[in-house]
């Protein structure tokens, strides 16, 4: 389907807003919530709370990105994570690519796709959004 995925990194440029719109969750908010950091645990923990529904880690830019509907993006109102749709691309990897890859700090599902069209319930993400950012909004006042 797409040639890039065969290239050295095995990421695809694909345009958001037809097969799905992606919500950018910074990697703070993740690793705060979940209270851990290693990257397989961390994706188990996600698996379980997106009940096993698509999620790429980039860990270069520190961000996850979850999988939703299209359209998603006209009505999303949360400030804590972005989401993407119409006019916006998303490197995405391989199917295969599934984990950090030596040391690597190429995107890698950190939940995989289990069939096509199984996308994150938008509001799964935006309930843990929401309780991310006061949460971590909360930690940070109660460092002031």
């Amino acid at each position: 389907m797409y040639q890039e995925w065969d290239g050295e990194c095995r990421l695809a440029l694909i345009p958001l807003g037809k097969l799905f719109d992606a919500v950018r969750i910074p990697e703070h908010l993740v690793h705060g919530v979940a209270e851990v950091s290693d990257p397989s645990t961390v994706s188990g923990w996600l698996g379980w709370i997106f009940n096993g529904r698509p999620v790429i880690h980039d860990p270069a830019g520190r961000r996850y990105y979850a999988l939703v509907p299209p359209g998603t993006a006209r009505l999303w109102r949360a400030p804590a994570a972005a989401c993407l749709g119409d006019g916006t691309y998303l490197g995405v990897p391989r199917t295969d690519v599934t984990g950090l890859e030596g040391h690597a700090w190429g995107s890698y599902w950190a939940v995989p796709v289990t069939r096509p069209g199984w996308l994150c319930r938008t509001s799964d993400v935006l309930t843990f959004v929401m309780v991310a950012g006061c949460l971590t909004d909360a930690d940070c006042e109660a460092e002031s």
